[in-house]
């Protein structure tokens, strides 16, 4: 009886199989790798990254100013050069003192220097012998005609036929009657008379700034000469 049952059954079994294989199959669904998802739900998709460009090859610049720029530089600054100059001389040393104290007006500074010098009484001009008394005198006509009249012909001694052209108390108006001469044409020279021994000059040496007018401010100081100094550096 259970064999009987046994048989029934392995039977139908088979008869399902047949019956399975014969319907038509339905084809399935490709597979494309993205879940199918139920419906309301947003669904994830995946982007590719773009491809990123490959960077340009950029030229070296040369170091140095871009072609037809203006070169920049350090700015350069004249440099104002200070005047140096010394007045004077002075003979008594608080007129030097004096002049000195005006300085500090005119943004200047200034240092008292001695100088020792042998004092003359006097200072004569002259021109020096010449060849003969008619030569002498002949001069003397051309330097009265020149405007020149205080002189006199030299008629002995070792000054024989020269011409004395005036004497003076100060070395300044001396060499100033001699320049005058030399402007001429004559050849005048200075000796100085009357050496009566040793005398201190002062002399006011000034630093002034740039721009000072040294000549200008000499009669303010009470100088008779004004000499450009070379500056040193302070």
């Amino acid at each position: 009886m259970l064999a009987r049952m046994a048989l029934v059954w392995l039977l139908l079994m088979n008869l399902a199989v047949i019956a399975w294989w014969a319907m038509p199959q339905r084809a399935a669904p490709a597979r494309t790798g993205i879940a199918t998802a139920p419906p309301g739900v947003a669904v994830l998709e995946r982007v590719e990254p773009a491809a990123v460009a490959a960077p340009q090859a950029v030229s070296p610049v040369a170091d140095g100013p871009v072609s037809g720029a203006p070169a920049v530089g350090p700015e350069r600054k004249a440099i104002a050069e200070p005047v140096c100059v010394a007045y004077g001389p002075y003979t008594d040393e608080a007129e030097a003192y004096a002049a000195r104290g005006r300085l500090s007006a005119w943004g200047a500074t200034g240092t008292l220097r001695r100088v020792a010098t042998s004092r003359a009484g006097g200072y004569t001009v002259s021109m020096p012998p010449l060849g003969s008394r008619e030569a002498a005198l002949a001069t003397a006509e051309r330097l009265r005609a020149a405007g020149f009249q205080d002189l006199m012909v030299i008629g002995s001694g070792e000054q024989a036929n020269g011409i004395a052209l005036g004497r003076f108390g100060s070395e300044d108006n001396a060499r100033r009657h001699q320049a005058a001469l030399q402007e001429k044409g004559f050849a005048a020279r200075i000796a100085p008379v009357g050496d009566d021994g040793s005398a201190t000059q002062y002399w006011l040496d000034v630093r002034a700034p740039a721009g000072f007018d040294a000549d200008g401010r000499r009669p303010a100081l009470a100088a008779t000469q004004a000499r450009t100094l070379r500056c040193e550096t302070p």
